[in-house]
């Protein structure tokens, strides 16, 4: 049992709220929302990034480690409020401010319990992208990636050792890392997911994809696919290529003769044009930082979906199967196989609804929350 639950959710604003809800913004409500099921008395307390010259010099450079946050400038004020405040848990939304945790711990130890609520951590994207560039790298550039690899992983797990009492993680993926890192604690918090269902104008001849197209990741990903899909296309339909950039999406359309780019999409004409999707590509071939928030955005409105593993990391529920296609080729195949077969396109629409009505609830994950932190 927990006696003290007042806390603080330490967090930079923009990653609760921005005029862009992204992935960070939806994560970090989430866990808000599961801290304050779990009958914590919780306020938020803001940080602002760095002004410090060599700060953002390191970042410029692209060799911060971390140093995204004055944490010498930052440190006097929070610690005067867990003081005045008897606050007994610090939250830290984010591990890109994880250093703050060390002057805490260093002036309060056991008396108060530091949490991480991991979104993942920054050496799972660098990885990706000192071994899978979308250009090719000099040799500086290249050095300078591996070595900032190793710095991350060394700070990374140096903070689980030494100053955080527990970490929030969003997959199994990442909890495993953690365990890696030396992670007092670990405790997987589920991606909710809830009924946003559109009323589907299934077009059986149309699939899609939605994602920040000059993200390496999302850029190779649905390359990869599209190439494979140009080898074996048997069947007269178009793929719908939603985000931006624009030259990139452009790019692509030009790329593939069956590719049609809409561009970047308000929230309602997303809604209006993912409607009419037959099939919604979640194309995470790798492991990355994170989850795939997109997958419960496509789940919550009801739209028929193909995932891979990676695609799915985070998410939890009871009942109800994805299609699940591990390689760009798997995917293509299913994909051309899968297309203007109104059958399997009505069956897979219910399966995505046992999915969401089966998922975990925030009082469900909160219950297992508090009974794990109870013995930290």
């Amino acid at each position: 049992m927990i006696k003290n639950k007042k806390a603080i959710f330490v967090t930079h604003p923009k990653s609760l709220s921005s005029h862009v809800t992204g992935g960070v913004q939806l994560c970090s409500q989430e866990f808000l929302l599961i801290l304050k099921k779990c009958e914590f008395n919780i306020e938020q307390y803001d940080l602002s990034y760095t002004k410090n010259i060599k700060d953002r010099a390191l970042i410029k450079l692209k060799i911060d480690n971390y140093r995204n946050f004055n944490i010498k400038e930052l440190s006097t004020n929070i610690i005067k409020y867990i003081e005045e405040n008897d606050i007994a848990w610090v939250f830290i939304n984010m591990a890109t401010l994880v250093r703050i945790a060390k002057p805490i711990k260093e002036k309060f130890g056991d008396k108060v319990k530091i949490v991480l609520l991991s979104h993942g951590n920054h050496s799972g994207d660098f990885l990706h992208l000192t071994t899978k560039p979308i250009h090719k790298q000099n040799f500086i550039t290249k050095f300078r990636d591996i070595a900032r690899l190793g710095y991350l992983v060394h700070t990374e797990s140096l903070y689980r050792v030494k100053y955080l009492d527990a970490v929030l993680t969003v997959s199994d993926a990442e909890t495993q890392i953690e365990n890696w890192f030396g992670a007092k604690k670990t405790i997987l918090v589920p991606r909710l997911l809830e009924n946003k269902q559109l009323s589907l104008q299934t077009n059986y001849d149309r699939i899609g994809f939605v994602g920040r197209l000059d993200h390496p990741p999302n850029y190779q990903g649905i390359t990869f696919l599209l190439d494979e899909l140009k080898k074996i296309k048997t069947k007269e339909y178009n793929v719908r290529l939603v985000g931006a950039p624009e030259d990139w999406g452009r790019k692509i359309e030009k790329m593939y003769d069956f590719v049609e780019y809409t561009g970047e999409l308000s929230d309602e004409d997303l809604d209006k044009e993912v409607a009419t999707w037959a099939l919604f590509l979640n194309t995470v071939f790798w492991y990355s930082t994170g989850v795939t928030t997109k997958l419960a955005w496509a789940i919550n409105r009801g739209v028929p979906i193909v995932t891979t593993t990676p695609g799915m990391r985070g998410y939890k529920w009871k009942e109800g199967k994805l299609p699940i296609k591990e390689t760009p080729k798997e995917m293509a195949e299913f994909s051309n196989n899968y297309i203007l077969d109104k059958d399997k396109i009505e069956s897979l629409k219910k399966e995505i609804v046992k999915i969401r009505e089966s998922s975990y609830t925030p009082d469900e994950i909160a219950k297992k929350i508090v009974s794990e932190l109870s013995f930290i």
